[in-house]
This record gives structure tokens, sequence and C-alpha cells, in this order.
């Protein structure tokens, strides 16, 4: 069974739960980010990846976002929120970490594993099959064809 993964633009890339979290602003900067921000399409926006799983759909809107997603919920044991809010540096909660917004059904070590085997597989399918390290547009499950656009 292929996973079910689709494309939409959005205005802005800051909307990914993960964007806040994932992407620190460079010193001195104000459009600068380390992992950098993802680049706008023109005309349409920024491309958000959203994957299917079980009831819930995940968005990213950039590759880095998509890895350290893996790499929390792959790690045993998982951090807390409260620690991977603490490495932002920000005097920002943890309530407000995505981590803590993620409901709770999918924190569960067996339900952890089967999300992780399934974004991993999405990850390969999507980033592998680009001839840059850019998402590349697809419908769900079917590299190559056209995205689903929402403006």
């Amino acid at each position: 069974m292929k996973p079910a993964y689709h494309f939409t633009f959005e205005k802005d890339w800051r909307t990914a739960p993960l964007a806040f979290w994932v992407h620190v602003p460079v010193a001195g900067t104000e459009t600068e980010f380390d992992p950098p921000a993802p680049p706008k399409v023109p005309h349409l926006g920024y491309q958000t990846l959203r994957v299917q799983f079980e009831k819930y759909e995940l968005q990213f809107s950039a590759p880095a976002q998509l890895d350290h997603f893996i790499e929390v919920l792959s790690s045993k044991p998982m951090p807390t929120s409260r620690q991977l809010s603490a490495k932002r540096g920000l005097p920002v909660g943890p309530n407000g970490h995505w981590l803590s917004r993620l409901p709770a059904e999918l924190k569960s070590p067996r339900k952890r594993k089967k999300l992780v085997n399934v974004l991993r597989a999405v990850r390969e399918q999507v980033l592998n099959q680009a001839p840059n390290p850019s998402i590349e547009r697809t419908c769900p499950g079917e590299p190559g064809h056209a995205a689903h656009v929402e403006r």
C-alpha cells in the first residue's frame, strides 16, 4: 500500500506546525533561516506536503521539517516538548510546541513506529525522485502528476 500524500500551495510557509521550531532565524537578518526557508513558487506560493496517516493529516513546508519530525518520533525515549522547546532558546512555552499539539494517539510507541515508517516511505518517494532536493509536485501517492492547488 502506497502512503497517501499530496501537495498544496500556501501563502506563507510558516503555517506548517514545525516551521517555527525547525527554521531558526539567522542573527542580524530578517529573511535568512537555518536550515533555509523553502523557496516560493512564483504565482502559486509555498509548496506544502500533506501526508494522510489514518484519520490525521500532517503538513510540512520543507524537507527539514519532515526530517525533524521523523527524528523526534523515532527517538527512544522520545524527547518531551519541554526539552524540544528549550532548544529554540526563546521564552515560548512547551504547550505551544508542535509535539505537545500532536494527538496523543500518534505518540504511542506502536503508532509512532508505523507513522515513522510511512513518513520515511513518503520522504523516499518525494525527495529521491526529484532532480533536485526540493519537494516534487505529485498527486496522492502518484509521483509525476499535477499537484492539488489551493489559493
